[in-house]
């Protein structure tokens, strides 16, 4: 027995003097961390030499991780992952600075992921729904509204039948697509609103005096109680233009844009021919003519009578109008690249008229271009009507047999003399809609409200 305490003696002499560390082991697992497994001795390491790639030995002989390495993923931040070279990488989707991201996306320094700048995507489910037009996401990561055919024409309708006080704007084509937040008394008709080239839309606010030009900021439906309730107070935050051309207690009674631009005209007090046309800065524009539409070229579509039409040059040059109709009724007049072009409607007999598309260019010669088909036997078609940048013409109509509230329609009218299409009718509405479907589904409703667009 003192024999064999003496011989482990000895042993554990010897082991004390080398440098190797002492446990037994199958596995490096089986060490303590920082030693290796080596014939079934856990051992420490002689240098970087005896450590794996991505570890040093340290002066009590183990190996232990080098600063920015890793051997999993656990060893690294939060928002990175243990790389193919044993380094901490940014992980896919996260950052550590707008450098990690793409082009398109900022890093959220808090979450440290890439986020989204404002309207940009990805896909078309980050583009937003509260737009006129459905939108989809662009190979230049910017979302683009679906304008059909250059179609441009809105309706100031409301999600209320019988009452102004749920005003909706919508495209007529997607009449369930529908901005809110607006006042009771708004001018919409006779050049009271205007969608601008930016998509801004301007419109002159009856519902206060004076009366003044705002720009239009749609709202969100309001929760109130575990229901959507209409934001009866979001014209508020519409801003207004200056409008140092009228009297304090003068309205401004009708509104003027520029194509290109989108600058601003307006008259003050009673509008028509021979009204005085101001810009923002107050400055008279014109006091002779009654404008038309404004193009890009500073070019004016203007007339003084019922059977004459103008344009003014930049200069203020006045050229009659040349090769017209010796009688029409302008339903919409707007600006074109090389002019103007006007929706006339021409009487053919005492009780048959056509409606036409003509051309106006710069120095105030007319062109015929187009006749537009008749609308559908099942509408009444009036004279109210709305170009969009095509020279596509909708036509405002009450379907016939439908009396009551549900009767108005808007016929889509291509300038090549095919009959109209009705792409907008109260009758298609779903039983249950805006208030009564908690505003989760929508319906512009027309009732008897007007169409504008574009300048």
């Amino acid at each position: 027995m003192i024999r064999s305490f003496a011989v482990w003696g000895a042993v554990l002499f010897l082991m004390s003097c080398t440098s190797t560390s002492l446990g037994l082991c199958d596995a490096d697992s089986d060490c303590l961390s920082g030693l290796s497994c080596q014939e079934g001795v856990c051992v420490g390491c002689g240098g970087d030499s005896e450590c794996k790639a991505w570890e040093a030995c340290t002066t009590n002989r183990r190996c232990e991780l080098r600063a920015g390495m890793c051997e999993n993923s656990s060893q690294c931040e939060s928002w990175e992952t243990c790389g193919a070279d044993s380094t901490c990488v940014v992980a896919a989707g996260m950052c550590a600075s707008a450098a990690d991201c793409k082009a398109h996306e900022s890093c959220d320094v808090a979450t440290k992921k890439c986020i989204l700048q404002a309207g940009r995507c990805n896909t078309t489910a980050d583009c937003p729904d509260e737009t006129l037009w459905p939108e989809s996401c662009g190979s230049d990561n910017q979302c683009h509204p679906d304008e059909a055919s250059g179609n441009d024409v809105l309706l100031w309708g409301t999600l209320g039948q019988g009452g102004c006080d749920f005003g909706a704007i919508s495209s007529v084509m997607t009449p369930s697509r529908a901005l809110v937040g607006i006042g009771c008394d708004v001018r919409v008709s006779g050049r009271g609103a205007v969608l601008s080239p930016s998509g801004r839309i301007h419109y002159i606010d009856s519902g206060q005096l004076p009366a003044r030009v705002k720009v239009f900021t749609p709202d969100r439906f309001k929760l109130v109680q575990g229901k959507l309730e209409y934001p009866f107070d979001g014209h508020n935050n519409d801003p207004e233009l200056p409008a140092p051309g009228c009297n304090a207690d003068q309205n401004v009674s009708s509104i003027l844009m520029q194509a290109g631009t989108g600058a601003i005209l307006y008259t003050c007090g009673s509008y028509g021919v021979g009204s005085t046309y101001y810009n923002v800065k107050g400055d008279i524009v014109t006091d002779r003519l009654g404008l038309l539409a404004w193009n890009a070229d500073n070019y004016f579509l203007t007339r003084n009578s019922f059977s004459q039409m103008f344009v003014r040059a930049p200069d203020e040059t006045i050229l009659l109008v040349q090769g017209l109709p010796p009688s029409w009724t302008l339903i919409d007049a707007r600006a074109h690249p090389t002019g103007f072009r006007a929706a006339l409607s021409i009487p053919l007999s005492n009780d048959i008229s056509q409606e036409q598309l003509w051309h106006i260019s710069n120095d105030g010669e007319a062109r015929l271009e187009a006749t537009y088909g008749d609308v559908p036997e099942t509408v009444i078609g009036h004279w109210m009507g709305a170009l969009d940048t095509a020279g596509v013409l909708y036509t405002e109509a009450t379907l016939k047999g439908n009396p009551g509230l549900y009767d108005d329609a808007i016929v889509r009218r291509t300038p090549d003399d095919s009959p109209g299409q009705i792409v907008y009718s109260e009758a298609t509405a779903p039983s249950v809609v805006n208030f009564g479907a908690d505003y989760k589904q929508l319906f512009n409703f027309m009732h008897g409200s007007h169409l504008f667009a574009g300048p």
